[in-house]
């Protein structure tokens, strides 16, 4: 995989607002998200042309849409490149209140870890899954590789959304900022630019949520999983 990028997220500005009031960011970003229109596009296209398909917010869900990725495309759409979502907030968002209806401090310790938890096991599903024999030929044939965005609104503020940036941005996926946390992640001279794969942390995180019933594989959040139109 490459390196990671940065994207700037534009999706809850109003669509009629003045073009270029947040485009300042974009030097440093690789992509951006542009407001979301009405009526939703079937599929929804960043502002260089690739399709954001999810969200998706456990590993399962992501291995499902990937197998119904590869299922639904043809070596002929060689030129349409794909990305799953992930929204690290509302995984947190979820799981913290399950914790909160649990209550006790033990409870209270795992608050706000999902979603970096989530999203470094999602990233390993995608490399595993893009290693299958099924992958590998439709790679060979031109399909092109899809890739990990995690994004990071609604629901993290400035601060917060540049703290999801530092902890997953890892080789070859992207997490998408509003451009408060891009501001923020680059005042930062200390974040890093690349971020380390912890499964060992992420597993135990998802082990202890299973000890209290907690299951990312079992989230429903605002926007259920949907494999991308053809």
């Amino acid at each position: 995989m490459s390196r990671a990028g940065l994207w700037l997220d534009c999706r809850h500005r109003a669509p009629g607002a003045a073009a270029g009031t947040h485009d300042g960011e974009a030097h440093a970003v690789e992509d951006v998200l542009p407001p979301v229109g009405r009526p939703a596009r079937p599929e929804y296209l960043s502002r260089g042309g690739v399709a954001i398909t999810g969200p998706v917010h456990g590993p399962a869900a992501g291995r499902r849409l990937l197998r119904g990725l590869l299922a639904a495309h043809s070596a002929t759409e060689v030129a349409r490149r794909y990305v799953v979502e992930y929204p690290a907030p509302v995984v947190d968002a979820l799981v913290n209140a399950a914790l909160d209806r649990i209550g006790g401090w033990e409870a209270k310790a795992m608050r706000d870890r999902a979603g970096v938890a989530g999203a470094h096991l999602l990233y390993d599903v995608l490399r595993r899954e893009l290693a299958s024999p099924q992958w590998t030929r439709a790679l060979d044939r031109g399909l092109a590789a899809p890739g990990l965005l995690v994004s990071t609104r609604p629901m993290a503020g400035p601060d917060r959304g540049a703290e999801y940036a530092r902890q997953c941005l890892l080789p070859g996926a992207a997490v998408a900022l509003a451009p408060g946390a891009l501001r923020s992640f680059a005042d930062d001279d200390s974040a890093p630019r690349t971020s380390t794969v912890d499964l060992a942390e992420a597993r135990r995180v998802v082990g202890i949520l299973d000890w209290f019933g907690i299951s990312l594989d079992a989230l429903h959040g605002p926007a259920t999983p949907s494999t991308p139109a053809r």
